[in-house]
C-alpha cells in the first residue's frame, strides 16, 4: 500500500515536468513610451533557447528550462532586462533606453573606465547626438556638444575639413588640430569615417587623459569608438537623405550703373577721361548688368545613401556597413564624392581568447576642392571665387554675337571671367584610404590580460590638373598658354600597441595596471610632373607630352616613432580615486629623440560621504584635479638632418654654361627638441534631483613651452627656413557644461532635454627668445604682412594702422602735415612725427575666440521630435581681404565694386568712407594693412533645426520593419552677426599665426535636408 503514493507522486511529478516543458510563454516588448520594439531578443538565460520579437513587439517562446529559469530581453542601445519566470506566462516588457549605461562605461585610452571613476576631463558626445544632424563629416558632431572644444566651419568646399581646438590654440607653425584615434588605431585619417558607424566620441581635454598618449596629446585626443554587431537576430538599417544648399549671404556690390559712374568718378580724379557715356549710364539704369556673384554659383543637391547589417551570436558579432555621398559644391565645375566601406567584427574564441577586426576603406573624389599646386579656391586673386566680387558688372558673361566667354575687361579686376575660369579649369583628385585594424585580448589569469592591436593604413591620391583656356591671349594664376600637371602621393602607415592589464580588488581597494609598448612608423612617397606652354587642349591633363616646358619631380620620407608606458587607476571606498602614467616617447624627427611625459590626477567622490548621504541637493558630487605633461613632434621629418637642396637650381659653374646643381639646403638646428604642454586642471561635477540636472565645470591652465617654429634662414645662409624651438605661450581657461530634463520623463507626452556648454580662452604668447614683434607671411599678396607674433598678445593678432575715419573740410591744415586732403583716409600717427610709415603699426585685432558656445534642446511629443542646436563665439575678429579688394585695394584690382562705394567723401557729405585721390599717406591714402578692413566676427548661429516623426507601428502593421523615422532639417538657418562677410567662420589660415584672415573663401552653405531613416 506504501507503493501506491509514491506511484502517484511520481506519475503527478512526471505529468508537471511534462507540463513545464510544454509551457508556451507569451509577452511584448515596448520601450519607455510604450513603443513596440521589432527585434528584441529574448532567450532563456544560460541555455539556447531563444525567439524575437515580431513587428508588433509579441514574442512566444516555449519552456524548456529545468531549476528557476530567468527570461532575459535585450534589444541595441536599450538595457537588458531579467524576469524570474515563475508560475507566469505573459509577460509585458519594458525596456529603458541605454544612453545612461553607455555614459557609465567610457573609452580613455588603452581600455575603458566607469565614468564616476574618471579622474580626467573628459567629454562625451554618443550615436544619439549624432544622428539628429546630417553630418558629412565627424568634425562636425564635436561643433556645439563639447565643452572646451570650438569647432569652425572655416570653407564651405564640398568635403572641407573642419578647424577643431581643444582649449585653445598650441603651436604656432604645427598643427592644432587634434590626436583622432579611430578604434585603437592612432593618428588615422578622419575621413575615412561615415559619422553615422560613430557609437561615440569620448574627447579627452586635460593633461591626465590625454598624457597616455604623450608625443601627440598636447592638442588633446578624440577617441572614436564605432559600431559593433549584437546577439541576436540580424538588424538592417537604412538612411537616406537629400540636401538643397545654398550660399546664406552675398556681398552688397554695384550695379552696372553705380559701377560704371564710380569708374568715372574714379578717372576723373586721376585725369583720365571718362570710360562710359551718358547714354551707357542710362542704359545701365534699366540693364542691372552682370550679377557676378550669382552667375558663379548654383544651388547643388546633395545625396547621401546608407545602409548597414548587425548581428552575431553569442561568440559572433559582425557589423557592416557602406555609405556614398554626393556633394557637388556652390560653385560651378566643383564637386566631392565619397564611398565608405566598413566591416566591424568580433570573435570569442573561447573564455580565454578574443579577436577583433576592424577594416574600412574610404574611396573618395574631388574636383576644384583642392589647394596642391596652383590655387583653385583657397582665397586670393587667382581664385575665380574671390575674382567674382571684383569683376565688372557692366561686362556680360558672354558675348551675346558669338557666345563666347568675354574673358577680359578693361575695368575692375584684370583676371580672367571668372565664370570661364571656373568652368574650364580641372585639378581632379582620386583618392583610396584602407585602414585594417586586428585585436587580440588573451585573458592570462582571470585578472591579468593582454591586448595587441596592430594597425596598417595605405593612402593613395591620384591628383590631375588642367589650367588655362583655349587662347594665347589669356593667363590664369600666372600660367600663358596653359598648364597640365599629374602627380601621386602614396603614404603608408603601421602601429602595434601592446599592452598588459592587470585589475585587482581586495576590500575596499580596486587597482588596475596597464603597461605599454607602441611602435609606428610612416612612410611618404611622391612624384609630381608638370606641362606649360601647351599646343593643345584636346587631350585634356591625360599627355603631358603637348607641353613645350616640362618637368618632373619626386621624393620620398620616413618617420618612425617608438613608446613605453605605464598607468595606474587606485580606488578606495569607490570614493577616493587617483590615476598616474609615465609615457616615454622616442621620434626620429628630432634631435633629441625621447622625452618623457607624467601625469597625474586625484579625485573625490564627495556624494559618497556620510555627510552627504541624505543630501537634497545634490545626486552625486564630483571633484577632480590634474597634473600632466603632453608633446608635440610637428615637424616634418629629417628636420635634425642637414639636407641638400633637390629642386632644380642653376648654377653657371665655368661662367658661360648653365648647369643644374644641387647645392647645401638651409641650416638646421642643433638641439631640436620636443614642443611640450604642462597643464594643471580642476573640475567639478554634479548631479541634482536624482540626476536630472548634471552640472560640470573645469578650469585649466596650459603652458607649451620649446615652441616649434619655421624660422626663415638669411640668403647668405643658404635661404629658406628650418625647425627650431623659439618660446613659450599659454592657455587658460574656463569651461562649463549643463545638462538636464526640465520636464520629467512622460511616455507618450512631453519631455524635454536640453544641453548648453560654454568655453572661456585666453592665449597669450610668453616668450620668443628675443624674436618679439615677428612678422609673418600671409594669406595673398597685399596682406603677407598683416600677421605678427608678439609677447603678450595672443597667437593670431593683426597688425597694421589704425583707421580714424576720413580726414574732414575743418581738418585741412592737419591733413596737409600729412600729404594728405580732406576726404584722404586718415590713420593714427603713433609716434607724432607727422609721417604715416610701419613705424605706425598697432595691434587691430585677433582671430583667435575669446568664447565659443553651443545650446541643444530636444522637444518630443508621442512621434516628434524636434531638435534645435544654437552655436556662437565672441571676442574675435576677421581680417577680410575680400572686402579690400572690392574697394580695389590689391594688385590686378583697379576699381572699386562695394555697394558703399556710391557714399564715398564730398564736400557735401563728409562721411567716414575716403575718397578716391592722388594723395593721403601711404599708398595713396589706401594702406592695405589697416583697421579698416578688421571686422567683429561674433556670432549665432541657428546651426540645426529637425523635426522627426516616427511612425507608429499600428501603421506598419505586420511588415517586417521595427522602424520607420522620416525627418526634416535645416542647417545654418541663419546667423546673427555684425560681419559685413560672407560667413564669420570662414579663414585661409593654415596655421595659428594667420588665424582669422580671410581672402574669398567660399562660405559655409546653408541647406535643407529631408531625410528616412528604416530599421528592419
Amino acid at each position: 500500500m506504501k507503493k501506491l503514493p509514491l506511484l502517484v507522486l511520481l506519475v503527478f511529478g512526471l505529468y508537471v515536468h511534462g507540463f513545464a516543458q510544454n509551457r508556451l510563454l507569451k509577452g511584448k516588448v515596448t520601450d519607455e513610451q510604450g513603443k513596440p520594439l521589432a527585434g528584441a531578443s529574448i532567450n532563456i538565460k544560460n541555455t539556447t533557447t531563444s525567439t524575437s520579437t515580431d513587428s508588433a513587439g509579441n514574442f512566444e517562446l516555449p519552456l524548456t528550462a529545468h531549476g528557476k529559469p530567468v527570461l532575459v530581453v535585450s534589444f541595441v542601445g536599450y538595457l537588458s532586462t531579467e524576469y524570474a519566470i515563475g508560475g507566469g506566462s505573459f509577460f509585458n516588457v519594458q525596456l529603458k533606453n541605454n544612453t545612461q549605461s553607455l555614459n557609465d562605461v567610457i573609452v580613455v585610452g588603452y581600455g575603458t573606465q566607469r565614468k564616476k571613476d574618471v579622474t580626467g576631463a573628459i567629454s562625451t558626445v554618443n550615436a544619439d547626438e549624432i544622428a539628429k544632424r546630417p553630418l558629412v563629416r565627424v568634425e562636425q558632431a564635436l561643433q556645439g556638444t563639447a565643452a572646451g572644444v570650438a569647432v569652425q566651419s572655416v570653407s564651405g568646399n564640398p568635403g572641407a575639413p573642419l578647424s577643431v581646438r581643444i582649449r585653445g590654440t598650441n603651436s604656432i607653425t604645427g598643427s592644432n588640430e587634434p590626436l583622432y584615434v579611430i578604434d585603437g588605431y592612432i593618428g588615422g585619417s578622419i575621413q575615412t569615417v561615415n559619422p553615422s558607424d560613430v557609437e561615440s566620441l569620448e574627447i579627452l581635454k586635460d593633461a591626465s587623459a590625454a598624457a597616455i598618449y604623450g608625443s601627440r596629446g598636447s592638442n588633446g585626443v578624440v577617441l572614436i569608438t564605432t559600431k559593433s554587431g549584437h546577439d541576436g537576430t540580424p538588424r538592417i538599417g537604412l538612411d537616406v537623405w537629400i540636401q538643397k544648399a545654398e550660399v546664406a549671404k552675398e556681398l552688397n556690390l554695384m550695379d552696372a550703373y553705380d559701377f560704371a559712374n564710380t569708374v568715372n568718378i574714379q578717372n576723373a580724379v586721376t585725369g583720365i577721361p571718362p570710360a562710359f557715356t551718358a547714354a551707357q549710364l542710362d542704359g545701365f539704369k534699366t540693364n542691372k548688368g552682370t550679377d557676378w556673384q550669382k552667375a558663379l554659383q548654383v544651388k547643388p543637391l546633395i545625396q547621401n545613401y546608407e545602409a548597414s547589417v548587425s548581428g552575431g551570436s553569442k561568440n559572433t558579432k559582425y557589423f557592416f556597413s557602406f555609405d556614398y555621398l554626393d556633394q557637388p559644391g556652390l560653385i560651378v565645375n566643383q564637386y566631392y564624392k565619397r564611398a565608405t566601406l566598413r566591416s566591424n567584427l568580433d570573435f570569442k574564441i573561447n573564455d580565454k581568447l578574443d579577436l577583433k577586426f576592424y577594416v574600412v576603406t574610404a574611396i573618395p573624389t574631388s574636383r576644384n576642392t583642392n589647394t596642391d599646386l596652383h590655387t583653385t579656391y583657397g582665397g586670393d586673386t587667382g581664385d575665380p571665387f574671390a575674382v567674382a566680387t571684383d569683376w565688372d558688372p557692366t561686362t556680360p558673361v558672354r558675348n551675346p554675337t558669338t557666345g563666347e566667354y568675354n574673358l577680359t575687361s578693361p575695368y575692375g579686376a584684370d583676371n580672367v571671367n571668372p565664370v570661364a575660369q571656373a568652368s574650364s579649369q580641372l585639378v581632379d583628385v582620386n583618392s583610396l584610404d584602407a585602414i585594417g585594424t586586428g585585436v587580440l585580448t588573451y585573458r592570462i589569469l582571470p585578472n591579468l590580460s593582454f591586448t595587441s592591436s596592430n594597425s596598417y593604413e595605405s593612402q593613395y591620391a591620384w591628383i590631375r590638373q588642367l589650367f588655362g583656356l583655349n587662347t594665347s591671349t589669356t593667363v590664369i594664376n600666372g600660367i600663358t598658354n596653359g598648364m597640365i600637371s599629374a602627380s601621386s602621393i602614396w603614404n603608408t602607415a603601421v602601429q602595434s600597441s601592446n599592452f598588459l592589464t592587470y585589475n585587482l580588488n581586495f576590500g575596499d581597494h580596486a587597482l588596475n595596471l596597464t603597461g605599454l609598448y607602441e611602435y609606428q612608423s610612416g612612410t611618404n612617397q611622391n612624384f609630381a610632373a608638370q606641362s606649360t606652354n601647351l599646343s593643345t587642349y584636346a587631350l585634356g591633363y591625360y599627355n603631358l607630352g603637348v607641353g613645350l616646358t616640362q618637368a618632373v619631380n619626386s621624393g620620398y620620407s620616413a618617420s618612425e616613432l617608438q613608446s613605453f608606458m605605464g598607468r595606474v587607476n587606485y580606488s578606495y571606498k569607490e570614493k577616493y580615486l587617483l590615476t598616474a602614467s609615465i609615457r616615454d616617447d622616442g621620434s626620429s624627427r628630432l634631435t633629441k629623440k625621447y622625452s618623457t611625459f607624467p601625469s597625474v590626477a586625484v579625485g573625490w567622490l564627495m556624494s559618497k560621504e556620510k555627510f552627504m548621504a541624505n543630501s537634497k541637493v545634490f545626486s552625486s558630487l564630483k571633484l577632480r584635479g590634474s597634473y600632466g605633461e603632453t608633446g608635440n613632434q610637428g615637424v616634418p621629418p629629417y628636420s635634425s638632418i642637414p639636407v641638400i637642396n633637390t629642386s632644380n637650381v642653376g648654377y653657371y659653374f665655368d661662367g658661360t654654361s648653365l648647369s643644374i646643381s644641387t647645392p647645401l639646403g638651409p641650416p638646421v638646428s642643433t638641439n631640436l627638441v620636443w614642443e611640450t604642454t604642462l597643464q594643471t586642471d580642476i573640475g567639478l561635477d554634479a548631479g541634482f534631483l536624482n540626476n536630472r540636472m548634471l552640472f560640470t565645470i573645469d578650469a585649466y591652465n596650459k603652458k607649451i613651452s620649446n615652441l616649434l617654429f619655421s624660422y626663415q634662414t638669411p640668403a647668405y645662409l643658404g635661404g629658406g627656413s628650418y625647425q627650431r624651438n623659439i618660446g613659450s605661450l599659454q592657455n587658460r581657461g574656463i569651461e562649463l557644461a549643463i545638462s538636464g530634463t526640465p520636464v520629467a520623463p512622460n511616455p507618450g507626452g512631453l519631455n524635454w532635454n536640453t544641453f548648453f556648454q560654454i568655453s572661456f580662452n585666453d592665449n597669450k604668447v610668453l616668450n620668443l627668445n628675443g624674436l618679439d614683434n615677428i612678422i609673418i607671411s600671409g594669406i595673398g599678396q597685399p596682406q603677407a604682412n598683416i600677421s605678427i607674433l608678439k609677447v603678450g598678445k595672443p597667437l593670431g593678432e593683426f597688425t597694421g594702422y589704425e583707421f580714424l575715419g576720413t580726414w574732414k573740410t575743418s581738418e585741412a591744415t592737419e591733413a596737409a602735415k600729412y600729404g594728405s586732403k580732406p576726404g584722404d583716409a586718415k590713420f593714427l600717427d603713433v609716434d607724432n612725427n607727422g609721417t604715416i610709415n610701419e613705424n605706425d603699426y598697432v595691434p587691430i585685432g585677433n582671430g583667435i575666440p575669446k568664447s565659443t558656445w553651443g545650446f541643444i534642446n530636444d522637444f518630443s511629443y508621442k512621434n516628434f521630435t524636434l531638435s534645435i542646436m544654437f552655436t556662437g563665439q565672441e571676442g574675435s575678429q576677421i581680417y577680410s581681404q575680400t572686402i579690400a579688394y572690392t574697394w580695389g585695394q590689391a594688385p590686378g584690382v583697379r576699381n572699386a565694386t562695394n555697394s558703399d562705394a556710391t557714399k564715398m567723401w564730398t564736400p557735401q557729405n563728409e562721411t567716414d568712407i575716403p575718397a578716391f585721390s592722388t594723395t593721403g599717406s601711404p599708398n595713396g591714402g589706401f594702406p592695405t594693412n589697416t583697421s579698416r578692413f578688421v571686422y567683429n566676427a561674433n556670432f549665432v548661429k541657428l546651426k540645426n533645426l529637425s523635426l522627426t516623426y516616427s511612425i507608429p507601428q499600428s501603421v506598419l502593421g505586420n511588415a517586417k520593419i521595427h522602424s520607420v523615422d522620416v525627418y526634416v532639417s535645416g542647417q545654418n538657418l541663419f546667423t546673427i552677426t555684425k560681419y559685413p562677410g560672407y560667413d564669420p567662420e570662414l579663414t585661409n589660415a593654415q596655421t595659428a599665426q594667420t588665424q582669422g584672415v580671410e581672402m574669398g573663401v567660399i562660405p559655409n552653405p546653408r541647406t535643407y535636408t529631408l531625410g528616412l531613416r528604416v530599421g528592419f
